[in-house]
């Protein structure tokens, strides 16, 4: 019964900050990911151009993908 007033266990507690702490990373990851725009994508469509690994026209073809 004593459980009532708060002096029980401090587990409750320590779950419910987990949790939030959880929620909290998971928006801030979202919010990175989804609202970047794309720029991760560009970036590494450029580096994939300069080390040769595809050529001009894949550039621009893969640029104008990105860009819709």
């Amino acid at each position: 019964m004593h459980f009532m007033y708060g002096y029980g266990s401090i587990w409750p507690m320590i779950c419910m900050i987990i949790v939030w702490l959880g929620l909290l990373i998971l928006g801030c990851f979202l919010i990175r990911n989804f609202i970047d725009g794309g720029h991760r994508s560009k970036r590494i469509l450029k580096e994939r151009f300069v080390r040769g690994e595809i050529d001009k026209e894949e550039f621009e073809r893969l640029k104008s993908i990105l860009k819709d």
